[in-house]
């Protein structure tokens, strides 16, 4: 410890210079998520933008140090070195440890069932997660690149323990972010030592401070809450019929719409096809539009089909900022059933459109989330409820409208880009990384 607070005091003296900032994101590699969404090396370096992280690294970079982002890989096929358009960061791939291939290898060979895959898990994965980031390519980069902090996004795995091995290496500190962990970690006892040492954690919301100063004692004082910074001069309430007109939609209907990764055993998606399924029997002049991709996309796209044809639109993933506006100020509400959840970016991007949300009660959702304010609360997996709060925004057209500018201004005042600069610099700063924070 008193080598790192030297090492924080030497940095905070000199003057002018901005700290090196090295981000590691959740998955262990690329390949455990990123192509999923039909995202390639190239695009994900270049130009791919789809996540809070891009949004919150986007602050990091102009307002507090230089960013690279770190992405080990089974097999980096981009080598080149270059800034992202959108957040201004280096992203650079670079091979997993060769320990960590070889478990690749061997849990995913096709001689391997999918019983013992489900069977066995959870223990691959822990191990995974830990041997991941231990690769001689990244050590040597890490030595050349001299990183000031290293930060983490979210703290539920091994790779978060690993990463602080890395900080005591470099004896540089360590800052997390979470993103949606519920407290059923990989690595549980080391967590113990872990967490508590941290440096600094950006929360997601009360609930998830609650939580680490209760069962980590990890002091308040070393937290601040971040969520999804919205640009609310982008996502603003905007004229409804004119959305309808360039959007190819009924402006004589009314839409609800859902946002996000079509994973069902975590969005449960198909409960809100279900919900919907007895809305639409009752209100011929409500659709459902779904937004997004994923692995269940075609499984729901069959069940929309056979419970509710032609009542359901698929529109794919919409990445530019003005297509979703447009669909969040037609919408009626946005509908979100998830099992799990940080605090999504897409709530905020919708309360800044002045759209209510009716979503289960997890992560801080809750937090922005108020009964009959700016929306509706089910508790999780209660599918009853779920129904029960769609029945609701359909039975009452006219509160759903007197809403919308309550809605946008609480936005303004709880999520904007402003108020996210604030907290993180508020984290930073705290480790003294220059002085003119």
């Amino acid at each position: 410890m008193r080598k790192k607070q030297q090492h924080i005091d030497n940095l905070h003296q000199q003057n002018g210079r901005r700290p090196n900032i090295a981000f590691f994101d959740y998955p262990d590699v690329f390949e455990d998520f990123y192509p999923h969404y039909n995202v390639t090396q190239e695009a994900f370096a270049k130009t791919w933008r789809n996540t809070a992280n891009h949004a919150r690294l986007k602050i990091v970079q102009e307002e507090i140090g230089d960013v690279t982002w770190y992405v080990l890989s089974l097999k980096p096929a981009f080598n080149e070195e270059v800034t992202h358009e959108y957040v201004g960061c280096k992203i650079k791939f670079l091979p997993s440890s060769w320990l960590h291939r070889q478990l690749w290898k061997l849990f995913y060979s096709k001689t391997r069932s999918w019983q013992f895959r489900n069977r066995w898990y959870r223990t691959y994965a822990t191990i995974a997660s830990y041997f991941a980031i231990f690769s001689w390519q990244l050590f040597k980069t890490l030595r050349k690149d001299k990183p000031d902090v290293i930060f983490s996004q979210d703290y539920c795995s091994g790779r978060f323990d690993s990463l602080h091995f890395l900080a005591w290496w470099r004896k540089i500190p360590l800052v997390a972010v979470h993103s949606g962990s519920t407290g059923k970690y990989l690595g549980a006892l080391v967590k113990k030592i872990t967490i508590p040492k941290t440096d600094w954690i950006f929360t997601s919301g009360k609930r998830e401070e609650n939580f680490l100063e209760k069962k980590y004692k990890l002091n308040p004082n070393r937290m601040s809450i971040v969520r999804s910074p919205i640009n609310t001069s982008v996502y603003k309430p905007g004229c409804r019929e004119s959305a309808c007109l360039a959007g190819g939609l009924d402006s004589n209907k009314r839409y609800f719409l859902f946002i996000g990764r079509l994973d069902d055993s975590v969005k449960r998606v198909s409960a809100i096809i279900t919900a919907f399924q007895q809305v639409a029997a009752k209100f011929a002049d409500i659709d459902l539009l779904i937004l997004g991709s994923g692995k269940d996309e075609e499984k729901l796209k069959q069940q929309a089909a056979k419970q509710i044809p032609d009542r359901v639109h698929f529109n794919g993933w919409v990445a530019k900022d003005e297509e979703k506006v447009r669909l969040l100020n037609i919408a009626e509400c946005l509908v979100m059933a998830s099992k799990r959840e940080g605090f999504p970016t897409v709530v905020g991007e919708a309360l800044a459109c002045g759209l209510p949300v009716v979503s289960s009660d997890v992560g801080a959702i809750s937090d922005l989330v108020i009964e009959d304010k700016t929306g509706w609360l089910f508790a999780p997996q209660d599918d009853e409820a779920l129904l029960d709060r769609l029945l609701f925004v359909a039975e009452n057209p006219q509160k759903i409208k007197s809403m919308r500018s309550f809605i946008r201004d609480f936005a303004e005042n709880q999520i904007s880009v402003e108020t996210l600069t604030g907290s993180l610099k508020l984290g930073f700063s705290s480790l003294k990384l220059k002085s003119q924070l």
